[in-house]
């Protein structure tokens, strides 16, 4: 073998290794809003419900959880709560109230992919009250439970068919 030859054959081994049918899992389509989003280094993308059965398991973490919007904040859109079978849970923001980012009002009904940590968190009865007058409709806010700090979402487009 020449130096030519075994340069196309080092340039080229990679292709050949590479499994068929082999692809990086990518997001749904839909619309994102917030920083960039990130496959976790599993890929794994969880609904809501599997995280809220055991939610020690995920704190501390970032997250790629879907859910369903049930309400966003009418004033400024710095946060959003979301349902998942059952199971609900405010995002907001990191960034926090009036940042980079709002959450889009067109989103309430809609799934939702979410990248953010979570956590537990008590509300108290004065910023529940203050949530549930900035949803515009009537919701139930829980005072324990727990939160997503969010630094992007994905509003997913609804699969047709």
């Amino acid at each position: 073998m020449n130096n030519r030859s075994i340069f196309a054959f080092v340039l080229l081994l990679p292709l050949a290794c590479a499994s068929p049918g082999a692809s990086r899992e990518t997001f749904p389509a839909g619309e994102h809003f917030g920083e960039p989003m990130e496959m976790g280094q599993h890929g794994d993308v969880v609904n809501f419900a599997v995280v809220d059965a055991s939610p020690s398991d995920y704190f501390e973490r970032t997250l790629l959880v879907k859910a369903t919007v049930t309400a966003v904040c009418v004033n400024k859109g710095c946060w959003m709560q979301v349902e998942d079978e059952g199971h609900k849970a405010m995002v907001r923001w990191e960034t926090g109230c009036g940042g980079k980012y709002a959450f889009p009002k067109e989103a309430i009904g809609q799934r939702v992919l979410i990248q953010g940590s979570f956590y537990p968190k008590e509300i108290s009865e004065e910023d529940a009250a203050h949530l549930e007058e900035d949803s515009g409709q009537p919701i139930e806010i829980d005072r324990e439970g727990y939160e997503f700090n969010a630094s992007a979402i994905l509003v997913m487009k609804p699969a047709h068919g």
